[in-house]
């Protein structure tokens, strides 16, 4: 059984694949504990991180493409290293976003972390 056939890549491909999906699609607009500062939504969000529009659509895109990516990964298994390089990448770039206006509270950082540490394991195994 090669690595992206066992239950735990399995579980954590489809779980972040999940999780983008949801925040960048019914949950775009809604407020979350979890968004910079006092942002209610995703663009207020980027805005607040000082990022323009067009870097939230490409961002955005790019999370859903890599979302497709995962969940299609079983059966087309040569898009899952790309797709967790581009999202590591992407997630990076997020906790250091995060982390520049949140200074003092992690719990608001926790998120992208997470990602990031699942992401991490996508593409080294």
């Amino acid at each position: 059984m090669e690595t992206w056939q066992t239950l735990e890549h399995i579980v954590i491909r489809c779980g972040v694949a999940i999780i983008l999906l949801s925040v960048w699609t019914w949950r775009a607009s809604r407020i979350t504990r979890f968004r910079g500062k006092h942002a209610r939504n995703i663009a207020e969000e980027f805005e607040t991180y000082g990022l323009s529009k067009r870097t939230m659509y490409l961002v955005g895109f790019s999370k859903i493409i890599i979302s497709l990516c995962f969940l299609c990964g079983h059966w087309v298994p040569f898009l899952i290293r790309p797709a967790a390089i581009l999202l590591a990448i992407l997630m990076s770039a997020a906790v250091l976003f995060h982390l520049k206006v949140e200074k003092n509270n992690l719990l608001k950082v926790a998120p992208a972390y997470l990602v990031l540490f699942f992401t991490t394991y996508l593409v080294i195994m």
